[in-house]
C-alpha cells in the first residue's frame, strides 16, 4: 500500500565550480552519453530518458522520462548545490522556489511533477513535489519551501512515477522571489564515478564446496556489516561493491576460518579508523519489536576473537543515520536503496558480480526488512543455500530464476522481478492460453475466457476441471513453481500460478486434459502471443455503487473516488446494511474517508513498524493510524460486510483493517495476500528490478497481517458448482447475511 509516491536521486555531479549556470534548460550536452551535462539520473533504464529537440518549451532542447512498463519504478532527474555562506543569512520567513514547465502524455497509474528537497548539515530538512496526471500541453509548475539559516543545500527536478511520458525545460530557482545565485556543484561520490570493474568483476568462476561455502557466506556477513554499519564504507566515498571484489581475489587462498579471519581482521585495519560514538545508543527494550541478527559474525564459533572484537567496536560506534547506500524517506520513513547500481549492461553478469547480488540483496534483507524473521527458512541458512545456485548459474535464464528463488524465500506478495522481460518471458512462455483458470475447490479449473477470442468456448467450458498440460499433472506442476512463485501465502501463490507459469509456453498449442461431468476430455489448445482482458460470459462490469435492493447499498472499491462519497451517502441513508467489496485494487483512499463515515467515534486501526536506522538490524514499532468519526458528526448506522480473497493485497488490505475497527463491520470471504504497507525498490547486477515490504503492519493488539491477511470473520470461498451456474457466492453470502441479522 502506497500513500505517497515520493521520489529519490542519485548524486552525479561533475565539477566543483561557482556558477550561475545551473543548466537548467539542458542545453549543455555531455557528449558521451547525450545528456545534460551535470544532472543525475534515476531510472530503469536509461534510455528512457533523452533530450527531445523537436517537443521542447524554449532553447534547443527539453528533457523527456519515458515509461511502459506498468510498474511503480521511479525515474527522475535531478540537480544538487550548495548555497553559499552569504545566500544562508537573513530573513528566516523567506522560502526557495522552483519553477519549471512541463508536458505530459497520457501518465498514468501514479504521477508525473516537479520536486524541490532543502538539505541541512545532518540530512534533509524538507521535501515537497507536484503531482499531475494524464495529458496536458507545457505549463509551469511551481514548488515552494520555507527556508531557514540551517539549509546548507538545495536538490531539484522532475520525476515520472507510472506509465506515460513527460517533458521538462526551464527550470528556475528563487529565494524571496529572487533569482537564486552563488551555488556550488557538489561533487560525485567516488561509489558513483569508480568504473574499475564496470567490465566485470574478474572471476569467472568460483569453486565450490561446504567450506568454500562457509568462508564465502562469512564474507559476504561482513561486507554487508561493514557497509552498513562502517562510516567509510557507509560514506560513499569507496566502491563498495568493487571492495567485495578485492576481498574475494586476495582470500581465495585461504584454507581455513583463522586464514580468512586473519585477512579479513586486517582488511578492516586498513580502513580509516573508527571514531570513539558517544551518541550511539539502542531504542528502548519497549519500542524493540525485532532484534538485529549479525548471522555468524558474534557467535564466537567461526571468527578469531581479535576480529570478533574489531566488528564489536564497530558496532559500537556505528554510522548512524547518514547512510550513502539507504536513506530514510521523507514522508513515511521506509528505506530507499537510492544509490545502488544496477549494472544493467550486463545481461549476464559474471561469478563475482552474481555473488555482489546474492550478498547486496541478503544484507538488505538482514538490516532494513521489517519481516526478516518470517522468511521460509532462517535467513543465516538462506544464504549459505544460495551461494552454490548464484555461483552455478551458467546463463543469464539460471541467474534470473535464482533471484527468482531467493526472492520467494522472503514470503512477500509485494516481492518479484519486476523487468527483464525477454529473460523472463523465455522462463515463463511467451504464448498463452485463450482462457483464464482459477484454483477452486483445490482444483484448477476454467473460469473465463479471452475476450477476443471466445469462440473458444466452444471446446472449453466454464468449470472445466484441468487433470493435466503437456501430460504433467496439476499437482506436479503445483510443486514445480511453487519455489519461484514470491508470495506471502499459499492462497496467493496458487492466485499467481496459472497466470504465471500453467497457463503459458513457448510453444504455439498446448495439450490439457480435462474432466467434465466426470469424463475425461483431450484437447490441443492453440495459444496466443501477448496479453488479453478475460472474463466469464455473461459478467457484468460492477458500477462504483448502486442498491441492490432498497435495503442494501454496495459499493465497488476498485471503482470508488472519494469525490463521490457524498452522493453514496444521499444513496445509502435508508439502507440496513453497505457490501463493500475489495476483491479489486481500491482505485481511491478510503481509510479515512468512507471509513470514516461509517465509524462513530476515533480509534486507532493499525500499528506500523520500520528499522532503526541507527541500528541497522533493529525493527521498531513507530506511528500507528487512527480514523473516525464522520466528519459532520451523522454516521453510517447500518452494517457493513467487506468481501476479500487473495486479490485483497496491500492498500485493499491496509483499507479493509481500516474499515473493520468499527463495530459494525464484519469480514467475509478468504485469505488475503498478506502484503501490506509500503513497498521500496531494490536493484540488483543485471539490471534486476525488485522489491520488498518495507514497512510492517500490525493490528492494534500486535496481530500481524504479513503473511495472515486481515482478520475474516466468516469463512467464504467459491465453489466449482458456483462458478458453473455463474454465481458471485461471496455477494450471495454477504446479501443473506445483511438481510437476515
Amino acid at each position: 500500500m502506497a500513500k505517497y509516491y515520493l521520489l529519490y536521486f542519485l548524486i552525479l555531479w561533475s565539477g566543483f565550480n561557482k556558477s550561475t549556470n545551473h543548466n537548467n534548460g539542458f542545453e549543455s550536452v555531455d557528449e558521451t552519453n547525450s545528456l545534460p551535462m551535470g544532472w543525475s539520473f534515476q531510472a530503469a533504464n536509461y534510455n528512457t530518458i533523452k533530450l527531445d529537440s523537436i517537443r521542447k518549451q524554449e532553447g534547443r532542447y527539453s528533457l523527456s522520462i519515458e515509461n511502459t512498463i506498468d510498474f511503480n519504478t521511479p525515474q527522475e532527474v535531478g540537480n544538487y548545490f550548495q548555497i553559499e555562506a552569504d545566500e544562508t543569512s537573513g530573513n528566516k520567513e523567506v522560502s526557495i522556489e522552483l519553477r519549471g514547465f512541463m508536458k505530459m502524455d497520457e501518465v498514468g497509474t501514479y504521477y508525473a511533477g516537479l520536486w524541490l528537497k532543502l538539505e541541512g548539515e545532518n540530512g534533509q530538512l524538507a521535501y515537497i513535489d507536484t503531482k499531475q496526471a494524464g495529458t496536458h500541453d507545457w505549463a509551469e509548475y511551481r514548488v515552494k519551501l520555507p527556508y531557514t539559516e540551517k539549509v546548507k543545500g538545495i536538490a531539484y527536478g522532475g520525476f515520472l512515477d507510472g506509465v506515460g511520458k513527460v517533458w521538462f525545460d526551464n527550470f528556475q530557482l528563487f529565494k524571496d522571489g529572487k533569482p537564486l545565485k552563488n551555488l556550488r556543484r557538489i561533487p560525485p561520490k567516488k561509489a558513483q564515478v569508480d568504473n574499475s570493474y564496470l567490465h566485470g568483476s574478474g572471476i569467472s568462476n568460483v569453486q565450490i564446496n561446504a567450506r568454500k561455502i562457509t568462508r564465502l557466506a562469512i564474507i559476504g556477513q561482513v561486507w554487508g556489516f561493514l557497509k552498513y554499519h562502517h562510516p567509510y564504507a557507509g560514506s560513499g566515498d569507496v566502491n563498495w561493491d568493487g571492495e567485495l571484489f578485492k576481498i574475494f581475489a586476495s582470500t581465495r587462498n585461504c584454507k581455513n576460518l583463522r586464514q580468512l579471519s586473519h585477512f579479513l581482521e586486517a582488511y578492516i585495519d586498513s580502513l580509516p579508523k573508527v571514531k570513539k560514538c558517544d551518541n550511539c545508543k539502542m531504542p528502548s527494550a519497549s519500542t524493540v519489536l525485532m532484534a538485529p541478527d549479525y548471522g555468524d559474525l558474534f557467535t564466537g564459533k567461526t571468527l578469531s576473537a581479535s576480529l570478533t572484537n574489531k566488528l564489536r567496536y564497530i558496532r559500537q560506534n556505528r554510522l548512524g543515520v547518514q547512510n550513502y547506500w539507504v536513506k530514510k524517506e521523507s514522508g513515511l520513513g521506509y528505506p530507499l536503496f537510492i544509490n545502488e547500481k544496477s549494472y544493467d549492461e550486463m545481461l549476464f553478469p559474471d561469478a563475482g558480480y552474481r555473488l555482489l547480488s546474492l550478498f547486496r540483496y541478503w544484507s538488505i534483507i538482514n538490516y532494513y526488512s521489517p519481516y526478516r524473521n518470517i522468511t521460509e527458512k532462517h535467513w543465516n541458512q538462506v544464504l549459505k543455500d544460495f551461494i552454490p545456485q548464484f555461483v552455478a548459474a551458467r546463463n543469464a535464464e539460471e541467474y534470473t530464476l535464482a533471484t527468482l528463488k531467493l526472492i520467494a524465500t522472503i514470503k512477500d506478495t509485494h516481492a518479484n522481478i519486476f523487468n527483464n522481460y525477454s529473460t523472463l518471458e523465455s522462463i515463463k512462455g511467451k504464448y498463452r492460453v485463450p482462457f483464464r483458470s482459477d484454483f477452486v475447490e483445490n482444483k484448477l479449473i476454467v473460469s473465463g475466457y479471452r475476450t477476443d477470442t471466445l469462440s473458444i468456448q466452444d471446446k472449453v467450458k466454464i468449470g472445466d476441471i484441468i487433470v493435466s498440460i503437456n501430460g504433467e499433472r496439476i499437482e506436479k506442476l503445483v510443486r514445480k513453481y511453487l519455489p519461484i512463485t514470491p508470495a506471502s501465502n499459499y492462497d496467493t501463490q496458487l492466485r499467481d500460478l496459472p497466470w504465471n507459469y500453467l497457463m503459458r509456453s513457448n510453444d504455439e498449442e498446448m495439450w490439457f486434459v480435462f474432466k467434465r461431468n466426470g469424463r475425461l476430455i483431450k484437447l490441443n489448445i492453440p495459444t496466443l502471443k501477448g496479453k488479453s482482458n478475460y472474463k466469464a460470459p455473461g459478467e457484468k462490469q460492477k458500477e462504483a455503487y448502486y442498491l441492490i435492493n432498497d435495503q442494501i447499498g454496495y459499493l465497488n472499491a476498485g471503482k470508488y473516488q472519494n469525490s463521490e462519497l457524498p452522493q453514496i451517502e444521499k444513496m445509502f441513508v435508508k439502507t440496513k446494511g453497505i457490501i463493500v467489496d475489495m476483491r479489486e485494487y481500491p482505485s481511491d483512499f478510503m481509510s479515512y474517508t468512507f471509513a470514516s463515515y461509517i465509524k462513530s467515534f476515533k480509534s486507532m486501526f493499525l500499528k506500523q513498524s520500520t528499522v532503526d536506522y541507527s541500528n541497522p538490524g533493529t525493527v521498531v514499532f513507530t506511528n500507528s493510524e487512527y480514523n473516525g468519526p464522520a466528519k459532520n458528526g451523522e454516521s453510517y448506522k447500518g452494517k457493513v460486510i467487506v468481501i476479500v480473497n487473495s486479490d485483497t493485497q496491500s492498500q485493499g488490505e491496509f483499507t479493509t483493517m481500516a474499515l473493520q475497527s468499527s463495530p459494525n463491520v464484519s469480514v467475509i470471504g478468504s485469505q488475503t495476500a498478506g502484503a501490506d504497507g509500503e513497498v521500496t525498490t531494490i536493484v540488483l547486477p543485471g539490471g534486476i528490478y525488485t522489491r520488498i515490504s518495507s514497512k510492517g503492519v500490525f493490528y492494534p493488539d500486535n496481530s500481524p497481517t504479513q503473511g495472515a491477511g486481515v482478520k475474516i470473520d466468516f469463512i467464504v470461498k467459491p465453489t466449482i458448482k458456483g462458478i458453473i451456474e455463474r454465481k458471485d457466492e461471496l455477494l450471495e453470502r454477504a446479501v443473506d447475511i445483511l438481510t437476515n441479522r
